[in-house]
């Protein structure tokens, strides 16, 4: 076992490995297998293989820099849905307990707790003061 994984090591040596794109491209490609099951169609599901080919492509690339900027630019079109993904996921979790507000001088989130009644409001980032009712 030790062996096989001292092996693996040294072959990945120098590649690029995994990411989120990588991670991305595989659960894009599953979703895809799954339409084309669903509708029984050859052609969505030989191009269900395609984002798994350059996934691994990704993956045991040498070209260390291209993969980078690669990832760089997938993260930048990603980071802000994955950031309103986790705000709304946390909107539902607090929906009891906290209140969700924009600061309305920066637009920051600002999370305040539910049945305070008319409160004042200090935005941490700019300091900037406001009243809402929670």
């Amino acid at each position: 076992m030790m062996a096989l994984m001292e092996k693996l090591r040294k072959f990945m040596y120098g590649r690029y490995g995994g990411d989120k794109l990588s991670v991305a491209l595989i659960i894009f490609s599953l979703l895809l297998s799954l339409v084309a099951g669903a509708l029984g169609n050859w052609i969505v599901q030989l191009v269900a293989y395609l984002p798994v080919i350059w996934a691994l492509f990704r993956m045991f690339s040498k070209n260390t820099q291209a993969r980078y900027k690669e990832n760089a630019a997938f993260l930048k079109l990603w980071n802000p849905v994955e950031k309103w993904g986790k705000l709304q996921y946390n909107k539902l979790r607090d929906i009891k307990t906290h209140r969700y507000f924009h600061c309305p001088n920066c637009k920051n989130t600002l999370r305040v707790p539910k049945g305070k009644g008319e409160i004042t409001i200090t935005c941490p980032v700019c300091k900037h003061k406001f009243d809402r009712k929670t």
